[in-house]
């Protein structure tokens, strides 16, 4: 049954292991979005840690019971919203970037570990085996965690899932270019995306990204990165119109949607190469490629497993 939906998005720079600051940030930015009329809000991937590529971030790790999922649960509560954002989550002796859902009674609905993780992200936190969908009381919600857009089988999932809306949260930072207009083809990747979505599963789109400085070293010979986010968090309806978005500054976005409405479907899930899901730059190769060098260096990191361990006891 089709239904009115006001969600917002919030648009963000997040320090790099300043939780306290960084969620005083998002509560003064949810509190903003409440007076709109806001019922559903999303934060960025990574909000209350930050966003690095070094082993740095797993100083940053809490288990699911720590202070950041109090604090999303206590403020989905204080405003009667539903409320998202993924955390560094420490379980065992793995770290997972785990998105998590409260209900307006803060309650915990819904937990979705990323999967899989981005390029040489893999060195740092494991593959989720959890389903993408959360069920809750306003529509049947589809989760994809940044680099999950790009993917054929999780466009293919969200489409045979039937679900309603999509939950995107995102770190999405700019690549450094290695020829001339590597970052543009980047951002129209991005942008791109939001017809693939309409057209593919005919439901709403919420987008939140991160913007400022990314600075980080990257594992084994790779070069420092110095670059920034670029934003471009957006709120798009089922039929493809673009009900709000942000270019590169801090801000909430406001808008109604509607959501239980699948009659937009115009195509299949597409496959684009041999993985993927929307149009992406000719470099992507570089992506899996990276990923699976991570993904051994992981497994084998023993620091990795006294370390999550520890931080999955606290």
């Amino acid at each position: 049954m089709q239904k009115s939906l006001t969600a917002a998005a919030i648009q963000m720079n997040c320090d790099l292991g300043m939780a306290s600051k960084n969620l005083s940030c998002a509560e003064a930015m949810v509190a903003s979005a409440v007076p709109k009329g806001a019922q559903l809000v999303l934060l960025p991937e990574l909000m209350p840690s930050g966003y690095t590529l070094s082993e740095i971030i797993w100083d940053y790790s809490e288990p699911i019971s720590g202070r950041s999922v109090k604090w999303l649960l206590e403020t989905a509560k204080q405003f009667q919203i539903y409320l998202g954002f993924s955390f560094l989550e420490a379980d065992g002796e793995d770290f997972f970037n785990t998105f998590v859902l409260s209900n307006p009674k803060g309650e915990l609905i819904g937990r979705v570990r990323k999967n899989p993780p981005s390029s040489v992200e893999a060195y740092f936190y494991r593959s989720g085996t959890d389903t993408h969908t959360i069920e809750s009381d306003i529509s049947r919600i589809g989760v994809s965690i940044c680099y999950e857009n790009t993917l054929f089988d999780q466009m293919l999932f969200l489409y045979k899932d039937n679900v309603d809306l999509v939950l995107s949260p995102a770190a999405a930072g700019r690549p450094k270019p290695i020829i001339p207009g590597d970052v543009e083809r980047f951002e129209h990747m991005l942008i791109n995306s939001r017809s693939v979505f309409y057209k593919t599963l005919g439901v709403p789109v919420i987008v939140a990204n991160r913007v400022g400085p990314l600075e980080t070293e990257l594992p084994g010979v790779l070069p420092y990165l110095k670059s920034s986010f670029p934003g471009l968090s957006s709120i798009v309806d089922y039929d493809g119109s673009v009900k709000a978005e942000l270019k590169d500054e801090e801000g909430v976005i406001v808008a109604d949607i509607q959501v239980g409405h699948d009659s937009m479907r115009t195509s299949i899930p597409k496959l684009y190469g041999n993985m993927w899901g929307i149009p992406v730059p000719w470099y992507a190769f570089i992506w899996p490629l990276t990923q699976k060098w991570g993904e051994k260096s992981y497994e084998s990191n023993t620091r990795r497993k006294h370390l999550a361990w520890s931080k999955s006891q606290r």
